[in-house]
């Protein structure tokens, strides 16, 4: 049985620290197979698979590396993709053994992209590999990220509609009861309050939302998750990049 593979989207100066934490208990606490979490953060070790790359024209600090996951997996089995900004409530197992009907990638439906939201998604690493560009071209191209997203977006030949319940944003209209993961995706409103975010915080439209943040924090904590630590731990070694605007 092949384990879970997790590629998980996040900053790399420890501001998203508390939610990266509570995420990660949320995920482990609900997977009943073997996972493996790996953390894309930039950095500044060009030969890196996360350092290296033309980043100006990202929304964060991350966007591009999704694409880059099928090759790190050496374009075999299956992995999953997911921003940091989450809370887990349903067994990834479920989620990465969907029926892809043949395609390379999976992920909601949505309006931001024109068709698709990218922020949760499976790729067949295999089927995937004959749309991939190589790492290293990846990295040079600053638009790559809007390439793919311009290729898959809305594209019904290539990328299999996921439940929307993986990938709920801010809540939506959906009772918490009915949701898989639970995306905080407004910077505006995430209730950790980035400081890499320059717009203005804004009060979140829905409070049951926000206590879910603060009790998975919380558990996570008890657990013995030490965010702090952990941001402390990335604040030492931090790698500069541009502020993020929030689209």
């Amino acid at each position: 049985m092949d384990e879970v593979r997790l590629f998980i989207g996040s900053s790399s100066n420890g501001e998203d620290a508390e939610i990266e934490c509570a995420y990660e208990y949320s995920i482990r606490q609900n997977c009943s197979r073997e996972l493996e979490i790996v953390w894309m953060r930039q950095t500044n070790d060009a030969e890196s698979w996360w350092g290296g790359w033309n980043t100006p024209m990202w929304s964060t600090p991350f966007s591009g590396f999704r694409w880059a996951i099928p090759e790190y997996c050496e374009f075999q089995g299956r992995a999953i993709y997911t921003d940091c900004d989450m809370i887990n409530y349903r067994d990834l197992t479920d989620l990465f053994e969907i029926d892809m009907q043949g395609k390379p990638v999976a992920a909601r439906r949505g309006n931001r992209f024109g068709g698709h939201e990218f922020c949760v998604m499976v790729f067949d690493c295999a089927v995937y590999k004959q749309y991939a560009l190589p790492l290293n071209r990846m990295k040079k191209i600053g638009e790559s990220h809007h390439r793919f997203i311009r290729k898959f977006s809305g594209n019904s030949d290539l990328v299999h509609d996921l439940d929307p319940k993986w990938n709920v944003l801010d809540g939506e209209n959906y009772r918490l009861n009915d949701i898989y993961q639970l995306h905080f995706t407004n910077m505006a409103t995430q209730p950790w309050r980035p400081g890499w975010y320059t717009g203005e915080h804004k009060p979140h439209p829905r409070e049951d939302v926000v206590k879910e943040f603060q009790t998975y924090a919380s558990y996570a904590s008890n657990f013995g998750f030490d965010y702090q630590s952990l941001k402390q731990q990335l604040q030492e070694n931090n790698v500069e990049y541009l502020s993020l605007i929030h689209i």
